[in-house]
């Protein structure tokens, strides 16, 4: 006879692979939603438009503090995949930093437990940054969704959840014309 419990966890697992692409699948749609045509509409100019040089994009996110701190924190929700803290070591002014520290500290964390995280939001709002010689501060909302896996087989340990936001302030360093995240807070 087959025990109830062994027949749950396959469903389980359909069910909440099912969820992740729905949620999936509804971010992609309503990131659809409210985007403007890409037709421009005709004007009439009365007068002359002035021209106007664009502002070139830096190529390298570390030209910025912003930059810096997006890449980092991408860095970081990719690391929560394998537990492994190497992918933000270039990202951070050394690996004795606080903001390494902490990553490091929260990646093992997970993998004593045998668990790794899958991140499938992750937004930073309302940012602000501060400049100050070779220092600067960047502060946003940070809203993070996803779910947690088995580290050995990858298989989902629950369903994905969207956390609330917080807000995170990052301090960090130009080093060689490169800003570089040192340490960063976070609170509700």
């Amino acid at each position: 006879m087959t025990s109830p419990n062994r027949i749950r966890i396959p469903i389980l697992a359909v069910a909440a692979i099912a969820l992740g692409l729905a949620v999936v699948g509804g971010i992609l749609l309503v990131g659809r939603v409210g985007v403007p045509d890409a037709t421009p509409s005709p004007t009439i100019a009365t007068s002359p438009a002035p021209t106007a040089t664009p502002t070139p994009v830096p190529t390298d996110p570390l030209s910025t503090p912003e930059g810096a701190a997006r890449a980092f924190f991408d860095a970081y929700s990719a690391a929560r995949r394998t537990d492994d803290p190497a992918a933000v070591a270039s990202l951070v002014t050394g690996t004795e930093s606080s903001a390494y520290l902490s990553v490091a500290g929260f990646l093992a964390g997970q993998k004593a437990l045998g668990k790794a995280s899958v991140v499938t939001i992750q937004r930073l709002d309302n940012l602000a940054t501060t400049i100050d010689g070779d220092t600067a501060t960047v502060t946003f909302d940070y809203t993070e969704g996803g779910y947690d896996i088995d580290l050995a087989s990858a298989s989902p340990l629950e369903s994905p959840q969207v956390l609330p936001a917080y807000r995170v302030t990052v301090s960090l360093q130009r080093v060689a014309a490169r800003w570089l995240v040192d340490a960063y807070t976070s609170r509700p």
